[in-house]
């Protein structure tokens, strides 16, 4: 199998884009790496938010200084070995940088798939579309899928979302919404990130809600062998959040799994 490279990038900065390319991206190269750690790069000059996981086992994480010829040199290094690899991208500035860049070294064919994330709003749409046309104009082969990130209801996520699908109701003008601004390759392209506590609780915990449930351990019967009442409440409390990690496990990232494999597959087949 090809080892595969995600890009993950947003003009728009606070709309999730490290907690896609942690919670999602990385987990789900990791499985494909058949369980063994992947690298993942954060090119940012704002934040580090990588920091967050410093106790995650999924990758190997660098973090890159967003300057020109910094930048040159670690894509030509990055895009010329074979391996599974998550590629943040801060918003604003970096943004631009590195789709600079990505043209200029003309690697851009390297990359496997681009993930552009946002949230609900009109402003997150627009800059959704001006990246993805950016990107067309570099290489209008390349795979993209959108991740509408924080959803906060699976069943409704069309009314929620309605700068991205359009009004379903009929009511509103729909032409700038994204999704009829795609090419017809992409419009199918798009995976569903549900908000929940989880994604604070496992930050906190330093690892990712994959982490988190995949483990083996019973809470529960390490309750009852100890007597102290703040060790007690400290494991009532990591079983909740190991119940409520499995939950979403099953019910969000590996729907995210289902999708991005659907994805990847249709552009080596052809669309």
């Amino acid at each position: 199998m090809k080892k595969l490279k995600v890009l993950v990038l947003s003009s728009k900065g606070g709309v999730g884009k490290s907690t896609l390319s942690m919670q999602v991206i990385t987990p789900y190269l990791y499985e494909k790496n058949i369980k063994e750690k992947i690298n993942f790069f954060e090119f940012d000059d704002e934040n580090v938010d990588l920091l967050s996981y410093g106790g995650s086992n999924l990758s190997n994480r660098e973090s890159i200084d967003v300057e020109e010829f910094v930048i040159m040199d670690k894509f030509i290094e990055i895009l010329s070995k074979e391996q599974f690899c998550c590629i943040d991208v801060g918003g604003n500035k970096s943004t631009t940088l590195c789709i600079n860049t990505l043209n200029d070294c003309g690697l851009i064919g390297e990359i496997d798939l681009v993930v552009i994330p946002l949230l609900d709003g009109e402003q997150d749409a627009v800059n959704a579309l001006k990246v993805y046309k950016q990107l067309l104009d570099i290489n209008e082969n390349i795979n993209i899928v959108f991740a509408l990130n924080r959803v906060k209801n699976t069943k409704f996520v069309e009314y929620q979302f309605d700068n991205f699908f359009g009004d379903v109701r009929g009511i509103f003008e729909s032409k700038n919404s994204v999704i009829n601004n795609l090419q017809k390759q992409h419009r199918g392209n798009f995976i569903i990130i549900e908000d929940s506590d989880m994604i604070k609780y496992s930050r906190k915990f330093g690892m990712t809600i994959y982490e988190i449930a995949v483990q083996e351990r019973d809470f529960i019967a390490e309750f009852k062998e100890v007597d102290q009442e703040k060790e007690r409440k400290i494991l009532a409390f990591k079983n909740y959040v190991y119940q409520n990690g499995k939950k979403y496990y099953q019910n969000t990232l590996q729907e995210c799994f289902k999708k991005l494999d659907i994805i990847i597959q249709k552009e080596r087949d052809g669309n």
